[in-house]
């Protein structure tokens, strides 16, 4: 089968020779329809440190998709050949202290697809029947590749009930986007948008027009000298600071800003993974003294996370309308580099029959 296949650190390669996996009992084998790329795949391709010691290479890229079910492994009950599924694709334990409190988003033993799992960027991935998600035949094939990101947005915006809330979303990459029209979508009051990226900004200010809501999202650089204008221009505008910030970019400047914005006795909400050691500044002010609720978001809540991101689906929020670009598998190069460049905000791989799909809906 054809796929994408990590072969050493840093190094991938496409082949059409990969063997086609054999679901064993408790499996799902799923013909995939489509495949997101990932910020953690540009990690995987940069070789960065922090994820390489993951790595069970070589190995199958990818962890966002949709598809088909395939086969079944023996003595194993599922849906039916042909449905229509996305699947989590963290596997628990089901053993340790947080599996057995019911978090199994947050097991201690977790293995990934697409990491130390073979994952999803192939003609088919093999997953456990307890793992899938039956998705609406009316979901396009783009927008069922993208539930697995979404999935951390909406744990992210939703963790505090953004509606009527004053809101800071820092890190406008793919993530950070779709939380802003999840909060948007949900009622937030106001947003504020910060990144440090020219062309992060830039798509934010066109997002906020072809949305029409200037009203309600202001979009702000915290590049260089304008940090600090940013960081009093919030807390003016909020009135000393915002109910809830949304800390997505991980960068050590980006959560020291976010303690000093959100407000006392407010929520800060950090999805956004630090490549290194961060320094905390004025520990003291910024979260003991103004006794803030510290939330950590690690993935998508099982199964509850899926089932909100559907209801969201059946109340008419865009997902497709959040991919900007889609390729077949067979250019992942120039897809990723289009990414890594900043030139597409979400990319899909598509692979081959899934145009009738979409138009048959099912």
């Amino acid at each position: 089968m054809k796929g994408i296949e990590v072969y050493d650190i840093g190094k991938w390669r496409f082949r059409e020779d990969l063997e086609v996996p054999e679901p064993q009992k408790g499996e799902a084998r799923i013909k995939v329809l489509a495949a997101g790329i990932c910020g953690t795949d540009i990690h995987i391709n940069n070789g960065d440190p922090s994820l390489t010691h993951l790595l069970r290479i070589p190995f199958i890229l990818g962890h966002e998709f949709c598809g088909l079910v395939d086969r079944l492994g023996p003595e194993t009950e599922g849906p039916e050949t042909g449905t229509y599924v996305s699947a989590e694709m963290h596997e628990w334990c089901g053993d340790c202290p947080a599996c057995l409190s019911g978090a199994f988003h947050a097991c201690q033993n977790t293995k990934i697809h697409g990491l130390n799992l073979d994952g999803c960027f192939a003609e088919y991935v093999v997953v456990p029947v307890r793992n899938l998600v039956l998705l609406p035949k009316d979901l396009p094939v783009k927008a069922g590749a993208i539930l697995d990101p979404l999935g951390n947005a909406v744990h992210t915006a939703l963790k505090v009930p953004p509606k009527d809330k004053n809101v800071a979303v820092i890190g406008y990459g793919p993530i950070g986007a779709m939380s802003v029209e999840v909060l948007l979508f949900e009622g937030a009051k106001n947003i504020w948008i910060t990144d440090v990226n020219p062309k992060a900004l830039e798509r934010a200010r066109s997002w906020v027009q072809k949305k029409g809501c200037q009203d309600r999202v202001r979009v702000l650089s915290t590049a260089g000298t304008e940090r600090e204008k940013t960081i009093q221009s919030i807390l003016e505008d909020s009135q000393g600071g915002v109910d809830v910030v949304l800390e997505i970019s991980g960068h050590p400047n980006g959560i020291n800003d976010g303690l000093k914005i959100v407000r006392a006795a407010g929520d800060y909400v950090q999805l956004g993974l630090p490549s290194g050691e961060v320094t905390i500044h004025d520990f003291g002010p910024n979260i003991v003294f103004k006794g803030i609720r510290i939330h950590a978001i690690i993935g998508r809540e099982v199964f509850a996370t899926w089932e909100k991101m559907l209801e969201l689906h059946q109340r008419g929020f865009d997902i497709a309308g959040m991919v900007t670009g889609e390729y077949p598998i067979e250019e992942f190069g120039t897809a990723l580099n289009r990414f890594i460049e900043g030139e597409e905000q979400k990319v899909v791989l598509r692979m081959s029959g899934t145009e009738e799909r979409d138009s048959k809906k099912g």
